[in-house]
């Protein structure tokens, strides 16, 4: 079981046995994520940032990598829990961000076109993968819901 940093450090693991033991790199700021992570169909976990430059991946290994591009802007990047879709991407609805933010099946992070305007907090509940393979999020400022 993996657990992103908030206020702490590092990566918290909690073993099969049941030991906890820190993993990966040292991780500077404040809240650096605060939402749920996606397990990918690779075996991958993801956490969008918070407060955190970069998106955290976990490999099946359990070794912690920070991935490329740094994700601009202050607290409150990403809020909402993403979603894996059906072609096995995952996508994470913006808070204070301005783009909606996808991790395709290769394990790149993509931030995706158009802007999104609205308030501070455009989306912090997480979404949810319709029957007709949609993805939807409910509005917190944004005043729309957004479909992906």
């Amino acid at each position: 079981i993996y657990f992103a940093p908030s206020e702490a450090g590092r990566v918290l693991c909690i073993n099969a046995e049941g030991n906890v033991e820190l993993l990966g790199p040292e991780i500077s700021g404040g809240s650096a994520y605060s939402g749920h992570g996606v397990l990918a169909p690779t075996g991958c976990i993801y956490f969008a940032p918070y407060e955190a430059t970069r998106v955290l991946c976990i490999n099946t290994e359990g070794h912690v990598e920070l991935l490329e591009p740094e994700i601009p802007g202050a607290a409150s990047k990403y809020v909402a829990g993403g979603v894996l879709a059906p072609t096995g991407c995952i996508y994470f609805a913006p808070s204070v961000a301005s783009r909606v933010m996808c991790i395709n099946r290769e394990g790149n992070v993509e931030l995706l076109e158009p802007e999104i305007p609205g308030g501070v907090y455009k989306y912090v509940a997480g979404g949810v993968l319709a029957p007709n393979g949609c993805i939807y999020f409910a509005p917190s400022e944004a005043g729309r819901v957004l479909c992906i």
